[in-house]
């Protein structure tokens, strides 16, 4: 490979790698720290008693008009993604969670106002639930490192005196792969 090639890969690594680090960052330090069961928490709660004497509301307007006295949408930002489940209906979002919980007379729940600390918030990031500008970021930062782990490759191959030895790590790390694979629980 010609030197100014050798230099253009090297450049895209370089400027790539500076670019994505602070968001590298963050998904290396919620994930390890998820592994620990460490997940932040939630800074405020807020609950209110709901009559329900219909039942559970069966869809997003319904819920947002039995939740209208109790908490404003121009007052709380309702996150974007609403989800209704059997027990579980509300909205959902990296800075808060607003959701009814059923009592057991199904005639009333509880709704639940939570807002999430820093730490939780950049949890959610880091599992996708902060909206397309952060799903955009996450999908843009693995191309970024498939993209930093092939060009680094390509200058390896390059450079004559480091082909054998990144062909055998390569190859290594491949079978590494397949072990752990095969003898993974």
């Amino acid at each position: 490979m010609k030197s100014r090639y050798r230099l253009l890969w090297i450049k895209l690594h370089t400027y790539f790698s500076c670019f994505f680090l602070p968001i590298a960052i963050l998904y290396i330090a919620t994930g390890v720290l998820y592994l620990f069961d460490i997940e932040g928490g939630v800074d405020e709660q807020f609950e209110y008693t709901v009559s329900l004497p219909k039942g559970l509301p069966n869809n997003e307007q319904e819920t947002l008009d039995t939740i209208s006295p109790f908490v404003q949408p121009t007052e709380v930002s309702l996150p974007a993604d609403f989800y209704l489940e059997d027990e579980w209906i509300g909205w959902y979002g990296y800075k808060r969670q607003v959701y009814l919980e059923p009592s057991q007379d199904k005639e009333s729940a509880i709704l639940h106002v939570k807002e999430h600390d820093l730490w939780h918030q950049f949890l959610l990031i880091h599992k996708g639930h902060a909206g397309p500008l952060f799903w955009f970021s996450s999908i843009m930062l693995g191309a970024s490192l498939l993209f930093s782990l092939i060009s680094g490759l390509v200058v390896a191959f390059a450079v004559p005196k480091f082909r054998k030895t990144s062909i055998q790590f390569t190859s290594l790390g491949l079978i590494a792969l397949v072990v752990a694979f095969f003898i993974g629980g």
